[in-house]
């Protein structure tokens, strides 16, 4: 990627990404695995740095934002015992560090990853020893990977997840002709300039990548693509309620219990909030039941039937943060004279 500082116009390119979270997403960071190419000293430096990176992007977005806008997320850490067996169906974002990038990458040392895949979104992070190195010229400004020590590599790699993370939530690449250093401060003018391009340089000069910074522009381009409100919030004049076709349940001199089963849409969803499930009788009388939510955002309800039950009309209504979600209509009868 070169960078023209003779160049009059800055012609600024800032795309997005196709993959978009809508409601408050889930990141699932997953320890790496035991390897001499990356000491255990520094393990759980980069597990607290990734979770610190995360939180560069979130800290801003909330501080700024309005007081009922949602920029919530939920942050997992898998432990290597856990990951064969872990329940990834909640992770919105997989981060993996892995020693080597993929094959077929000619002549190229990247650093970092991102793809979304089946709606999820997966970071590969490599601790193959490169760094980001700089080459400076009269006219142009030159970004490639190179050899770095591992103090370095691991602040190398947070800036790395830092890009990453952008694209997992929907920034694409900021490309400019500007010279992308104000006034010799160092500091890019996105987090999201394509960091990952080689040139072939006959130097190799390193870069902190700690001038490697989120900065105001990406913030932007985020409330861009989500508004205001945060992850895809969904106003309350747009949920409809799913309404069932009456069922009916014939008694049958045992009780019947009748499963409810479903999911609290993604941009609903609140940790620890229950589903609220009211019972409307025959006689408009009603009771209401408390139903726990998993992670996941999924529930389950029993409906219990009794054999004694007053046949008539029933209904069950499924309320979450006070919107209702679905109503199902009942109509219990019994052939008993």
């Amino acid at each position: 990627m070169v960078h023209q500082s003779y160049a009059k116009t800055n012609n600024i390119q800032y795309d997005t990404l196709p993959n978009k979270f809508s409601g408050t997403p889930s990141f699932c960071a997953k320890e790496p695995p035991a390897d001499p190419n990356i000491p255990e000293s520094l393990i759980p430096i980069l597990m607290k740095r990734t979770k610190s990176s995360l939180d560069a992007w979130i800290g801003p977005l909330k501080s700024s934002g309005k007081r009922d806008s949602n920029w919530d997320v939920n942050y997992y850490t898998i432990p290597r015992d856990q990951q064969e067996k872990y329940d990834y169906t909640k992770c919105d974002v997989v981060i993996s560090f892995l020693k080597s990038p993929p094959k077929g990458q000619n002549n190229v040392e990247i650093l970092g990853l991102h793809y979304f895949r089946d709606g999820k979104n997966y970071i590969e992070i490599y601790y193959q020893g490169y760094g980001i190195c700089e080459t400076r010229t009269d006219v142009a400004t030159y970004w490639y990977s190179c050899q770095q020590d591992s103090p370095k590599l691991i602040v190398a790699m947070e800036a790395i997840l830092r890009h990453e993370l952008g694209h997992s939530m929907g920034l694409g690449h900021y490309v400019s002709d500007e010279v992308l250093y104000h006034f010799g401060s160092g500091h890019p003018s996105s987090i999201m300039v394509p960091i990952l391009d080689v040139i072939n340089s006959p130097t190799h000069v390193p870069i902190d990548p700690e001038l490697l910074e989120i900065m105001p522009v990406d913030l932007d381009k985020i409330r861009q693509i989500y508004g205001n409100g945060g992850w895809g919030n969904q106003k309350k004049s747009e949920l409809i309620t799913q309404q069932s076709e009456t069922k009916t349940i014939q008694l049958k001199g045992k009780t019947i219990i009748e499963k409810i089963s479903g999911a609290i849409p993604k941009n609903m969803y609140k940790k620890d909030q229950r589903l609220d499930v009211v019972l409307t009788k025959p006689d408009g009388n009603t009771k209401s039941y408390k139903v726990a939510v998993s992670s996941t955002g999924k529930y389950t309800y029993s409906f219990i039937i009794p054999d004694s039950m007053t046949p008539g009309k029933y209904s069950i209504t499924l309320k979450y943060t006070g919107d209702e979600l679905r109503k199902i209509p009942y109509e219990i009868i019994s052939l008993r004279k």
